[in-house]
């Protein structure tokens, strides 16, 4: 079994940090996002903006599939749209950023308990 302790510290950081600069959440998001879509190609896609073939596409929209949720995330004018769907009772809601991180980070750290790549994954999206 891997030990996860210190990441629930390292979120609870990551979490921090994103409320004490706010203002620059779209700039995160973007991060996060590559990094998240580069570490589980598989469990992630993205939505970008402008055109097809222009140099930069910034990510507009994010889905992760984890276990039995669909967490989707969207950059809109007003900030960070978030939202949690259970699959299996078929509930969707709507949350806010960083019960969204947590929803993540949780159901990452389930699945790191059973494989090292979910581990390094969980790992490499705090660093």
């Amino acid at each position: 079994m891997t030990d996860l302790g210190p990441l629930n510290d390292e979120i609870d950081t990551l979490i921090g940090s994103l409320r004490a600069e706010s203002r620059d959440i779209r700039v995160f998001f973007q991060v996060f996002a590559g990094k998240l879509l580069d570490a589980l190609p598989d469990a992630v896609s993205v939505e970008r903006e402008g055109p097809l073939f222009a140099r930069r596409r910034p990510i507009r929209s994010l889905t992760v599939r984890v276990g039995d949720d669909i967490l989707e995330a969207e950059m809109t004018r007003d900030g960070l749209s978030c939202r949690e769907t259970q699959v299996l009772n078929g509930l969707t809601e709507e949350i806010g950023f960083e019960a969204w991180m947590r929803v993540l980070a949780a159901s990452l750290r389930q699945k790191a308990h059973s494989t090292a790549e979910a581990s390094a994954v969980l790992r490499a999206l705090l660093t």
